[in-house]
């Protein structure tokens, strides 16, 4: 390896920072506040946070805090606090989501290390280098990359890769699940998912994936150029972090594969029926599906309780090395330096047997209780001299503790203070202009020719027959995108101009190509800042969060046209793992009619066929929001529709261009109820 491969390890309190930096990890993730991923986790106070980050600079861990939370424009004042405290206290990095709040902790401190978190949901070459582009220093890639995709985005993108190596999958890519918010307004997306997908559905297990476990891949990976390894587990307790750490810490450090007893130690403090890597080795299937395993406490307390005792309060791991420099003379007495900083202490002439060179390198050397190792060792002194052990003792003690203190100490920062932003110029916005519609299907786009809709929004796969405005497949990899640019041809030789992109790897094809581009709901745009940030990306109408509520969206201001879903079986989740493929006993099903998922309450959750054998899971109640479209402080309100016959959507949509909403089993979403 050319370089040092970190190892990111998770922690949720003062005591997990000392479990995974005395077990090795290069770096420790954290969550500050309220605007982070793991909100229910116990946290640090703004004194326990800074102490933390104190702690591992002193150590040479680097700290990297979690913002990595859709930000509201009311709060995004009380996010910005924060990344000013984070800054100012010498965080390392901040791991942030919202496009919006990226932009704004950017234009405060320029040199503040940006990451994208995993809730980007960027897992393509165009994805990292347009994450690059707004300011980015590191994409954390989306769990469901293959080996050849990490490969490729880590070798060309030109921004740092972190890759997850250990811990929970989600069925869904991160950032793309709105089920936890709309059955129980608890958001995946605001830090609070309740985890649905670990339900049962159809008398089973179909959501829920066992955990991730990359260990006998972990030299590959350091090999590919990836830049950091991150370990899922803020939630766990610290005994947990400590036991993860030190294993992969050991694989990475001796460039190897776990031995078995490894990987049982693995499985045996936590696993769904043990692991999978089947994302990224690219073997998809139910082999990849499992739930909690429970261990006899007898079984894992021992793991536990020696865990502990690594990171026991006052323990300390030899981390950091440092060199020495010891000299004695009777003009100036002794001298203990220690990378910058000194003691010294008075000397005598010997009556009887003086100080050697081999003693004073005795007490030198004993510096347990510390994070320091010695590396290099001077010493110059006058014969006949001694110093007491117990001063020299005291010397050490002195000198490693005003190192400690001077390593601790946050580097002088500058937080920039004012209106920093120069906001995209664009035209301004207007009031209500009309309708538009998503289908699915050729048939239900024919149904509405001639209703007088702004615009149609079909599949890229019907747009290329059509020369309708295409939706582009929410997620597709770069093996897959010579197929999207083919198609994107054919539909612009149709007539195509317009695309609807939902995540920021579109954004560079699309501008590539020529396209005026829209944005779509997996953009996630919850603030008035995102607008500004995705105009400076090329976007030029945007479809807001169909999590925020209605007085939130109607706050909202930029320099964007905005749209709002006001109709439709929303799409609460997208999987990489055909879900119909395994209700239909491993057969493909896509065209035999709708699958279904059923939950406990037999609510019915229909299951659609995406581009290259993904599935989305749509709402089991469409939503309508009866509101007087003009009102809602948008320039168009779009009708999603996904399975309704041909001639519901037409009936549905001159229904709402009458004004007169349709009645019925409908649902007002989230915009009146909001999300936690």
């Amino acid at each position: 390896m050319n370089r040092k491969v970190e190892l990111l390890a998770p922690a949720g309190s003062p005591e997990g920072v000392r479990a995974a930096v005395q077990s090795g990890a290069g770096a420790v993730y954290m969550g500050f506040g309220t605007f982070n991923a793991r909100r229910n986790a116990q946290g640090f106070s703004p004194e326990e946070m800074a102490e933390a980050i104190a702690y591992c600079r002193a150590r040479d861990v680097k700290t990297n805090i979690t913002l990595n939370i859709l930000a509201g424009d009311r709060e995004l004042d009380a996010a910005l606090a924060d990344a000013k405290f984070l800054y100012e206290a010498g965080a390392d990095a901040l791991i942030v989501q919202d496009l919006g709040l990226a932009r704004l902790i950017h234009a405060h401190a320029p040199d503040f290390a940006l990451h994208a978190s995993t809730q980007m949901t960027i897992h393509t070459l165009d994805g990292a280098r347009e994450a690059r582009e707004i300011g980015f220093s590191r994409v954390v890639l989306s769990r469901e990359c293959t080996r050849d995709e990490v490969r490729l985005i880590t070798e060309q993108a030109g921004v740092e890769t972190e890759v997850f190596v250990h811990g929970a999958l989600c069925m869904c890519y991160s950032g793309q699940c709105y089920l936890s918010a709309v059955i129980g307004q608890r958001s995946g997306n605001r830090g609070l998912c309740a985890q649905p997908c670990r339900l049962p559905y159809n008398g089973g297990y179909p959501l829920s994936l066992k955990d991730l476990a990359l260990a006998g891949h972990v030299a590959e990976l350091a090999d590919l150029g990836v830049s950091s390894l991150k370990i899922e587990g803020r939630m766990k307790r610290p005994e947990y972090a400590a036991i993860v750490t030190k294993i992969y810490a050991d694989l990475l450090r001796e460039h190897r594969g776990p031995t078995p007893a490894e990987r049982d130690t693995l499985r045996r403090v936590f696993s769904r029926d043990g692991f999978t890597d089947g994302y990224y080795t690219g073997e998809k299937g139910d082999a990849m599906f499992g739930t909690k395993t429970d261990v006899p406490l007898a079984e894992v307390q021992p793991l536990y309780d020696e865990a502990a005792r690594r990171f026991a309060e006052g323990r300390e791991a030899p981390l950091v090395p440092v060199s020495l420099c010891f000299t004695a003379r009777r003009e100036t007495g002794a001298v203990l330096s220690a990378d910058g900083v000194s003691a010294a202490a008075a000397v005598e002439s010997a009556n009887n047997r003086p100080t050697t060179p081999e003693m004073v390198e005795k007490s030198l050397r004993k510096t347990g209780g510390t994070p320091f190792y010695v590396k290099n060792l001077r010493i110059e002194m006058e014969d006949g001299l001694v110093v007491p052990a117990s001063v020299m003792n005291g010397m050490r003690r002195d000198a490693l503790a005003l190192l400690l203190a001077k390593r601790a100490a946050p580097p002088a920062r500058d937080w920039l203070e004012g209106a920093l932003l120069r906001d995209a110029s664009c035209a301004p916005r207007t009031g209500f202009r009309g309708f538009t519609a998503s289908v699915r299907t050729r048939e239900q786009a024919e149904a509405l020719r001639g209703l007088g809709l702004e615009t149609v929004y079909a599949p890229l796969e019907v747009a290329a027959q059509t020369g309708l405005a295409a939706v582009l497949p929410r997620v597709f990899s770069d093996r897959e995108q010579p197929e999207v640019e083919m198609l994107l041809g054919e539909a612009m030789s149709r007539g195509t101009r317009t695309v609807l992109a939902g995540n920021i790897g579109h954004l560079p094809l699309a501008r590539r190509l020529g396209f005026t581009v829209r944005g779509d709901f997996g953009l996630n745009a919850y603030n008035s800042k995102s607008l500004y940030a995705l105009a400076e990306m090329g976007v030029q109408r945007q479809t807001l969060s169909f999590e925020a509520r209605l007085a939130q969206i109607r706050d909202m201001k930029g320099p964007l046209e905005t749209e709002l879903v006001v109709y439709g079986h929303l799409p609460l989740m997208i999987f990489e793992n055909c879900a119909i493929r395994r209700q239909h006993g491993g057969k493909c099903a896509c065209k035999t009619g709708i699958t279904y998922l059923t939950d406990r309450r037999r609510e019915k959750f229909a299951l659609l066929p995406e581009f290259g054998c993904r599935n989305t899971l749509l709402g089991n109640r469409p939503l309508c929001l009866r509101e007087e479209a003009a009102r809602l402080g948008v320039q168009t309100a779009r009708l999603l529709f996904t399975i309704e016959p041909p001639e519901e959507c037409a009936r549905i949509a001159q229904a709402f261009l009458n004004g007169t909403p349709p009645e019925g089993e409908f649902t007002n979403g989230l915009y009146k109820r909001g999300v936690e």
